[in-house]
């Protein structure tokens, strides 16, 4: 091959090289255009907040019956019809939402602790069902 069809090949290839590069400087020299992308700043991410763990109460026992004996502050006795009684034991947090008469039907809830089951809320029990009459 001859020297000067090479040389004449590689002057071409510079040539058009040369005239991007002075088309790109020309470009931006002309005509700023601001950075906008570049310059903004990424927002940070809010850390996701964990859960904080609350204990949950104890989920309450339940018993219902008649009430047999009832000693303020101290006890109360339950019991059903042909069954044995069971006693709770009172304590000021104790919530009486009725008045406690020996007879009326209670129901009661309660938590089984060291001493035995104590009550926690005792309620109006259900009104009992008149039996028809023959």
């Amino acid at each position: 091959m001859p020297t000067a069809f090479v040389s004449a090949i590689l002057r071409l290839a510079m040539r058009s090289r040369f005239a991007v590069f002075l088309l790109a400087v020309a470009l931006a020299g002309s005509a700023p255009v601001p950075l906008q992308a570049a310059t903004k700043k990424k927002p940070k991410s809010t850390p996701t907040p964990t859960a904080t763990p609350t204990p949950t109460p104890p989920p309450y026992l339940r018993a219902a019956g008649a009430c047999l004996k009832y000693e303020p502050g101290q006890y109360l006795i339950v019991a059903e019809v042909g069954e044995t009684g069971r006693a709770f034991r009172i304590d000021e947090s104790t919530v009486l939402e009725t008045t406690l008469v020996r007879g009326t039907r209670v129901r009661v809830f309660y938590l089984d602790g060291p001493d035995g089951p104590v009550a926690k809320r005792v309620m109006p029990g259900p009104a009992p069902i008149p039996t028809p009459l023959k």
